[in-house]
């Protein structure tokens, strides 16, 4: 069990309308952790209070923006703060689906993890914040049996069409070698089948994207492949279905079959 979490209360929270079977980690993508945490507790926010290349310069400083929380936020130095209660639905992943179910907020956890994000240029992950997210996912998996690495999943996973978080530059593999996420030990070196779309867009079904069977290389298949990319290839996230791709959807969905 990690230290005692810091107790940041949120208001933004309502009650959960199914049983908690997923994890979704984000990044902040704000100036710095106290940005952040005044974001995710604000309970009337307005444009002028969060000024930011997210935002059009033309907004008024008034206008209202939604309300948004989550149970975590794991800050550089590896500090943790409790926001929501984890019985209660937090206002994390927005328009979301994963294995076919939208409303990820109703079934997930939600850890912030602090970084400026794309907008500011995707700084690296400190060693002592995925210490602390590691331990912190440890913690989560002790209180609920259910949860486990293979529930563990992105921003970008839930919501491939409109986030990049927590990004590519998210060592998703060294969460897997500590035993809270995955990632395939043994890469296919065999593909069947010679319809390419449909072939990727099965393997991403399998793994839990929100992808229909519609046999060309869609809008959301595509985004759905770059996400994929991010956590499991980030050398290249152009959305290309390359072999090595290919190869690593097959390996990830046995994974978890």
């Amino acid at each position: 069990m990690t230290e005692a979490y810091i107790n940041r209360p949120s208001p933004n929270f309502d009650a959960r309308t199914r049983p908690i079977d997923l994890i979704v980690l984000h990044y902040t993508g704000m100036q710095d952790a106290e940005t952040a945490i005044a974001r995710l507790t604000d309970p009337a926010p307005v444009a002028g209070k969060y000024p930011g290349p997210w935002q059009s310069e033309d907004v008024l400083p008034d206008a209202a923006l939604s309300r948004v929380s989550a149970h975590y936020v794991v800050d550089e130095a590896g500090k943790i703060y409790s926001l929501v209660p984890e019985e209660h639905r937090a206002w994390h992943a927005g328009a979301s689906s994963w294995e076919g179910e939208g409303d990820v907020n109703a079934r997930a956890i939600g850890i912030e993890i602090v970084n400026g994000g794309h907008d500011f240029g995707l700084p690296a992950f400190a060693d002592a914040q995925i210490d602390a997210v590691i331990q912190l996912l440890k913690d989560i998996f002790e209180r609920w049996p259910e949860l486990n690495a293979k529930r563990v999943v992105g921003h970008s996973d839930v919501a491939p069409e409109r986030k990049a978080d927590p990004g590519e530059k998210f060592p998703w593999k060294r969460l897997a070698d500590a035993g809270v996420s995955i990632w395939p030990e043994h890469v296919a070196t065999q593909l069947d089948g010679d319809d390419i779309a449909s072939d990727i867009q099965l393997q991403l079904g399998a793994i839990g994207y929100d992808v229909k069977q519609t046999g060309a290389m869609d809008n959301s298949t595509k985004a759905a492949l770059v996400a994929f990319q991010r956590r499991f290839r980030p050398s290249d996230i152009s959305g290309s279905a390359d072999e090595e791709t290919r190869f690593l959807l097959v390996a990830v969905a046995h994974v978890l079959a």
